[in-house]
């Protein structure tokens, strides 16, 4: 079951993806809190829980998607498909791995490469991308995948799963990370490849909204009570009355009290 402590950083974390797949901030609030005590009733570890919430999130995000609404038209963001918005957070928010990701989208970790830089290569093109960072432009995303390798020594080139993407997601082993480090002071092509990546991949980073600290703090105040209304050595005698309502046999007692009561008297 859920601890009695969840994290804050996970807290923000589900806030971070709630506020990014819904614009409506009140909206989004109210999804993440339904959410939250929803996954609390599981019977599941708290290591578990964030992946799960975020799963459930995105669920229903997807059943939800309102890209078409009129306020999402001026935002590129917003009008990316859930998933999207939900991968862009995790890799540059929250700098999930892309096992992590796997798991929660259930795909291989290869699809969340190529999934990441096919939405990121989409935002990043994208006219008039203005937003409160500043960013007000698209950027060129020619050669932004690296080059053909012209020395033995450098990273093999793939146009959809690029290694320049690889390493700045940090998903290279400390090996192969200390080998390509090497290897661009050394390599001017992919050094200048890296850099090119390095644009496109900031500058979609501009482009995700952020959460400020009370939208997660209003999270953190529903868990308290989730987690008092789990532990009876916290409750009032009215905390107990209504969680002995609650229970499936003592709503059958009362119906059978009721139907006796009720034919007794006619």
């Amino acid at each position: 079951m859920l601890s009695d402590g969840m994290k804050t950083e996970d807290l923000r974390s589900l806030s971070q993806l709630g506020n990014a797949l819904w614009l409506d901030r009140e909206l989004s609030r109210k999804r993440t809190a339904e959410t939250l005590e929803a996954v609390s009733l599981l019977s599941i570890t708290e290591e578990a829980f964030l992946e799960k919430a975020s799963s459930v999130l995105l669920a229903r995000a997807n059943r939800e998607d309102l890209r078409l609404q009129a306020p999402f038209l001026g935002d590129p963001f917003f009008r990316l498909l859930p998933e999207e918005r939900f991968l862009l957070v995790a890799l540059h928010v929250e700098r999930w791995s892309y096992h992590r990701v796997a798991r929660i989208l259930q795909c291989a970790e290869e699809q969340v490469a190529t999934r990441a830089w096919k939405v990121r290569v989409h935002l990043a093109s994208q006219p008039g991308s203005a937003n409160k960072s500043g960013a007000s432009k698209s950027v060129p995303v020619l050669g932004a995948v690296g080059v053909a390798p012209r020395h033995p020594s450098c990273p093999e080139f793939h146009s959809l799963n690029p290694w320049t993407q690889r390493f700045l997601d940090e998903e290279y082993a400390s090996r192969e990370r200390v080998f390509l480090q090497n290897h661009l002071m050394a390599c001017d092509d992919c050094r200048h490849a890296l850099n090119r990546c390095g644009e496109l991949y900031y500058h979609v980073e501009k482009m995700i909204p952020r959460v400020e600290a009370e939208g997660f703090e209003d999270l953190g105040r529903m868990m308290d009570l989730i987690r008092k209304r789990k532990d009876p050595l916290l409750w009032t005698w009215q905390d107990a009355v209504r969680a002995f309502l609650r229970r499936p046999e003592t709503q059958l007692l009362l119906l059978v009290i009721l139907v006796w009561w009720a034919v007794a008297l006619f």
